[in-house]
């Protein structure tokens, strides 16, 4: 892995190992597709350690619950961003 791939992998939120916890398949699976869109969301932020391991614990909640964070999430992004936009004259 070159300099840049591990800058990359830095970036990205990493499921544990399968078998490293008490965890069925399903959940697994379903963990790791969340995981998927929060790396989609969080593709470019440096987070902390403690931060990838809170996300990671919330990709275990039930579907809904996770999907209203995430639109809770890109809400705030979406405003953040048309704060960007200069004012219309």
């Amino acid at each position: 892995m070159d300099s840049r791939q591990r800058e990359r992998c830095d970036l990205m939120i990493i499921q544990p190992e399968w078998g490293t916890r008490n965890v069925n398949k399903y959940f697994y699976e379903s963990e790791s597709r969340r995981i998927a869109v929060l790396n989609e969301i969080f593709r470019d932020v440096e987070l902390t350690a403690a931060e990838m391991r809170t996300l990671v614990w919330l990709c275990g909640w039930e579907e809904y619950t996770v999907e209203n964070v995430l639109s809770a999430i890109r809400k705030a992004m979406a405003e953040a961003k048309r704060r960007e936009q200069p004012p219309r004259p």
